[in-house]
């Protein structure tokens, strides 16, 4: 990997110091470092934390932006941030492609294991991705409100909580005019070569403990998949190590907040 160059990933830090847990947080496709904020500082997680590391990814949120973009390169850009920040007593936290960088840092890195590993909803096959970017560079930004701008997003992705998520990508650049124009504020150009990739499939020695947690409904993740996991970690007790919380989707974090904070809580208690 000395081919590839890591970026220096922007991040937002959270001091707590209680416990002993660096928690290194890694957002899913098309979010931003904020996304796990709120439920990071909540009294049942931040007990456990030392301190909360929360990463945009390279092209998304306020890091730099490249014209590459690959899983084995954000897992370079993770092992850069961990070594450049002297962590220790690391536990990585994804959601969806968080979750498989963290695959892919195990899958690269196998000596440099952290302690733990929360994993959201997400899978370590290989499958490929809704390819809806392509058709988000198509939408015409200028001279639309925000309102219809939402609205042709939806129309696209069919799911209110991406079309938040996505929204959140949206800046004004003339705020100051009658008539605001917005951009995306993430490299969509990398992100949609990035797409088309697919995702390829991991595997890694990893056996220290580790939490899964999906949503029932989701579309990513079926009860099914449970075995899969074994590849990537196993030692995993399938029937112990991954939760299907009921009624929540790829958005489980967001749909089931009290749930998940409680079962992310569990997990970090034995460290």
């Amino acid at each position: 990997m000395r081919h590839l160059k890591p970026i220096q990933n922007v991040f937002l830090r959270q001091d707590y110091n209680i416990g002993k847990i660096n928690l290194v947080v890694l957002h899913g496709f098309m979010g931003s470092k904020t996304n796990f904020k709120n439920l990071v500082n909540s009294t049942q997680i931040s007990k456990h934390l030392k301190s909360a590391y929360l990463l945009d990814a390279r092209n998304h949120g306020d890091s730099p932006q490249t014209q590459t973009m690959s899983y084995e390169e954000m897992a370079y850009d993770l092992k850069h941030f961990i070594v450049n920040h002297n962590l220790d007593n690391v536990v990585l936290l994804g959601h969806s492609m968080g979750g498989r960088i963290i695959f892919s840092y195990l899958e690269n890195f196998p000596n440099d294991r952290p302690i733990g590993n929360v994993i959201v909803d997400v899978g370590p096959g290989e499958r490929q991705g809704k390819n809806y970017v392509k058709k988000l560079q198509e939408i015409d930004l200028k001279n639309k409100s925000l309102k219809d701008i939402e609205t042709n997003i939806l129309e696209l992705v069919k799911s209110k909580e991406m079309t938040k998520l996505i929204m959140t990508n949206l800046v004004s650049t003339n705020k100051e005019e009658t008539n605001v124009n917005y951009v995306w504020r993430l490299n969509i150009d990398s992100i949609s070569n990035f797409q088309k990739q697919g995702n390829k499939e991991f595997r890694s020695t990893y056996d220290g403990p580790v939490c899964v947690i999906c949503g029932e409904r989701s579309e990513y993740v079926n009860y099914n998949d449970r075995d899969r996991f074994l590849q990537v970690f196993p030692k995993i007790d399938i029937n112990k190590d991954i939760h299907f919380i009921a009624g929540a989707g790829h958005w489980v974090q967001v749909e089931k907040p009290r749930e998940f904070i409680n079962l992310t809580s569990q997990y970090l208690s034995q460290f």
